[in-house]
């Protein structure tokens, strides 16, 4: 389930994270996405993914619960 939350959530959280670096602070999407170019775009992308990995993981942990399949 974080997995999928992750997925969803990753476009429009870190969209508007980037637009928000690139209206305020001036870094080009390209920049902010591959870290500065340290990564390819796909490399960043996924490392992206991994940071939004845990906090949905924790949310989806909280909110659905441990209750025993009936």
């Amino acid at each position: 389930m974080a997995a999928i939350v992750t997925t969803l959530l990753c476009w429009p959280v870190w969209g508007l994270v980037a637009g928000f670096c690139f209206v305020a602070l001036g870094v080009p999407l390209d920049s902010f996405v591959t870290f500065g170019g340290a990564l390819s775009g796909w490399q960043g992308m996924l490392a992206w993914w991994a940071i939004g990995f845990p906090p949905a993981f924790l949310y989806a942990a909280c909110m659905l619960g441990w209750r025993p399949a009936v």
